[in-house]
């Protein structure tokens, strides 16, 4: 018999007016991974949580009734991140609604919940572009250059404090970023920049936000709409067959 302990992992995630595009397929997808969804929604318009409430695996949901990611997005975080380690997780995955990783992944991310060396886990990003076949591979977005901390280990004795940033703060608290980490080859697969709209959109968004580059590069913004941008053809899972089968 196995008398190991199963490490409880709980997703947490952020979203506003996401019901129009992957949040159903993505939560389906995450559902097979985690114990749980812990999800806060940013005041959402749409039908998003009608779309939460009803599924599953999200065991816990909560709705703001004004957007707070528009004025600070450290402290939008830092409310979800009390709402997931209020349900006592021992790893915590936090993605958001346009992401998903492959299923053949699922068992080598597994594998880092049962390990003791490390506690923060990096992932390098593939934004599909235009389509579901291609990502974009350049300057600003090589996934080689793009790695995202998506999985820490919750240690409950440990003081965790946001970043002072209103935007682009990152998904955890300093302190984890401060624990030993590994940088997986574990893709993960981001469609947020697929469509074009959804590109001027968060082209627009992020220049309103942040006008002088304070949190990011006024360059890298503006490379969202540069054209044309470098691609490569994704060789791995079929992201439709991910999406929608």
């Amino acid at each position: 018999m196995n008398d190991l302990k199963k490490p409880r992992l709980l997703a947490m995630m952020a979203v506003r007016n996401e019901a129009g595009r992957f949040l159903r397929p993505v939560l389906d997808r995450l559902g097979t991974l985690v114990d749980g969804i812990v999800i806060l929604d940013d005041a959402s318009t749409d039908d998003t949580p009608a779309l939460c409430r009803a599924h599953p695996r999200v065991i816990r949901f909560e709705r703001l009734s004004t957007p707070l990611f528009p004025q600070d997005e450290a402290k939008l975080r830092a409310k979800l991140w009390q709402l997931t380690i209020a349900l006592n997780p021992d790893w915590i995955l936090a993605l958001d609604a346009d992401e998903l990783f492959a299923a053949r992944s699922k068992q080598e991310i597994l594998a880092f919940l049962q390990q003791t060396r490390y506690e923060l886990i990096t992932f390098p990003v593939y934004h599909f572009w235009g389509d579901l076949r291609h990502y974009r591979a350049d300057r600003w977005w090589h996934p080689a250059r793009g790695r995202t901390a998506c999985l820490h280990r919750y240690r409950k004795n440990r003081i965790y404090h946001w970043a002072p940033r209103r935007l682009h703060c990152g998904r955890f608290p300093q302190e984890a970023y401060r624990t030993p980490r590994f940088n997986s080859n574990i893709p993960l697969l981001h469609l947020g920049y697929v469509h074009h709209w959804d590109r001027q959109a968060k082209y627009q968004r992020y220049l309103h936000l942040d006008p002088q580059g304070e949190f990011c590069p006024l360059l890298h913004y503006r490379s969202i709409l540069h054209s044309p941008p470098q691609l490569r053809c994704w060789r791995g899972e079929k992201v439709e067959a991910l999406l929608w089968s």
